[in-house]
């Protein structure tokens, strides 16, 4: 990314993310049926859901003609709920897409199916007048399983609308300042001989007097903690059992019909593309179970990644907790799938310190960007009448997602990114075909297809699913012809990407004849002859 921050530009982010630049629910459902009505023959709109609180779960299906026989890509916003940035994302990339000078050529034999937000309810927070970071849904839930729903919730000590951190100095305490910067906590390292001076909670108080702190206000499952790859039963945001949620469910229905789907494209706050990682057949249990085809394309859509997103290359994110839904993209839904949290707030140097809110922290100062943190500012906490108590800390939403001003040029760049993505979709071309004239009114028909894509049809956990299309050829003599020899109907597994394939028959007889092959993650390609 080029120099992005002006001097006249620092000026006006030097105020916080503001509600009137990213979209609210509303202002989303508008620019998705705007779209739906400028291009009426390249978008198709449709609900897939509501959400408890009646929110749509919508998804653009972007293309041309017989949009499911051509190959395609699936993209999401909102997987994280903290993450304002993946709706824009999401939503910018169909706008883009939509609105380029080639459009009606991509789109003629190219589909997507974009999900603007998955998580609405989750992603409306920042709007709400209590702005916190959430991660969940709206569904009420027994957080802290004590019987009862939503009677810890956040409590905003200080008004400022706004809910940060409170901390206690204790003997108890765990936490102590950051060398780097002393407004950040971190966990005491007793190797070292440091000993713990603070207790971290969020703000509020506890009020149900379990020891917890909003551990059970309004509740919700985690769309991104829903999904089957590596479930975490009875744990916090997970849900009771896997795809139990509106949202989750949806998402995972319309995929699995969508049998031209072979990448998915997520905006999270996982990363798994900025740098090239390797792919597993159950997870990096065992050297042997890698699938080392699939790693060879992880490897090459990262190089296409960090051409095009240079600010993002060698960063890494939040570690997986399980359930996530691009681990489940690959293992269980057997596509290419990769997450971006599109944008990290790295320090002057690119380098990370190991530490996200230091990180942040220096970014923010560099770029002149002062109202990120609270200040700590002694308060009198019912909880801790004896110790002295602090309010403060990082803003919300403010470590995820850049301001505004900046969302067009990540959107330019990862536009491109999703164009060299595209070409390198797996795509069932043309070679040859065929015909060499025998005796008695035979014709020996020959039939050449190539993979003229980088990718493969299926990927090798595709193979192992049994669930994903081949290839499969039909042919399809005319009237008074007889096939003597071949099948009218042939399937092949795979087409690694470049690799050609050949199928013959004997027919006898005269007039046209007409060939199909194919499958739905590469396309179709068809042609007649006369014999």
């Amino acid at each position: 990314m080029k120099k992005l921050l002006s001097s006249t530009l620092a000026i006006c982010l030097a105020l916080t993310l503001s509600a009137q630049d990213y979209s609210n629910f509303s202002q989303i459902v508008q620019r998705t049926r705007s779209l739906a009505d400028k291009y009426p023959d390249k978008v198709h709109l449709k609900s897939l859901a509501k959400t408890t609180t009646g929110k749509d779960i919508w998804v653009l299906e972007l293309g041309m003609g017989q949009t499911r026989k051509h190959p395609a890509i699936a993209i999401l916003g909102g997987v994280d709920g903290r993450h304002l940035l993946g709706v824009e994302m999401a939503m910018g990339l169909a706008e883009s897409l939509l609105s380029q000078p080639d459009a009606d050529s991509i789109l003629s034999i190219n589909t997507y199916y974009i999900f603007p937000n998955v998580q609405p309810d989750a992603t409306e927070q920042y709007f709400a007048p209590l702005r916190y970071e959430r991660t969940l849904n709206a569904r009420p839930t027994d957080n802290d399983r004590d019987g009862y729903t939503g009677e810890d919730p956040y409590e905003d000590l200080n008004n400022d609308n706004i809910i940060t951190k409170i901390r206690v100095e204790s003997p108890k305490g765990t936490y102590i300042e950051s060398p780097e910067d002393p407004r950040i906590l971190i966990p005491a390292n007793l190797a070292k001989g440091e000993t713990g001076k603070y207790l971290i909670y969020s703000e509020g108080t506890d009020n149900d007097k379990d020891g917890l702190f909003n551990e059970d206000g309004e509740g919700g499952i985690n769309f991104n903690r829903n999904f089957t790859y590596l479930y975490k039963n009875f744990t916090p945001e997970s849900g009771d059992y896997a795809v139990s949620e509106i949202e989750s469910r949806a998402v995972a229905d319309f995929l699995y019909d969508a049998f031209n789907v072979h990448t998915v494209l997520s905006f999270s706050l996982n990363n798994n593309v900025s740098v090239p990682t390797k792919a597993y057949m159950t997870g990096p249990l065992r050297p042997e179970q890698e699938n080392p085809n699939d790693s060879r394309i992880n490897t090459y859509v990262s190089s296409l990644y960090n051409r095009y997103v240079p600010d993002m290359a060698g960063t890494e994110t939040l570690p997986n907790e399980g359930g996530e839904f691009y681990t489940w993209g690959y293992q269980h839904y057997g596509r290419n799938s990769y997450a971006t949290p599109a944008w990290l707030p790295l320090p002057p140097d690119k380098k990370s310190s190991g530490n996200f809110e230091s990180d942040f922290l220096k970014w923010a100062e560099a770029n002149d960007i002062t109202d990120v943190f609270v200040p700590w500012t002694t308060i009198n906490h019912p909880d801790f009448p004896n110790n002295k108590t602090e309010i403060g800390g990082i803003k919300p939403f403010v470590k995820y997602n850049p301001p505004y001003n900046m969302v067009p040029e990540l959107i330019k760049e990862h536009s491109a990114f999703l164009n060299a993505l595209t070409a390198a979709a797996p795509r069932i071309t043309l070679v040859e075909l065929k015909k060499e004239p025998l005796d008695k009114g035979i014709t020996r028909l020959t039939l050449i297809i190539k993979n003229n894509g980088i990718m493969p049809t299926i990927n090798q956990i595709g193979e192992r699913s049994y669930f994903l299309k081949h290839i499969t050829v039909q042919l399809t003599p005319s009237s008074g012809q007889t096939l003597l020899q071949g099948n009218p109907k042939t399937t092949k597994p795979v087409l690694n990407g470049g690799e050609t394939a050949e199928f013959s028959w004997l027919v006898q007889g005269s007039g046209k004849i007409s060939v199909e092959a194919g499958c739905p993650t590469a396309g179709y390609i068809s042609s007649e002859i006369t014999l």
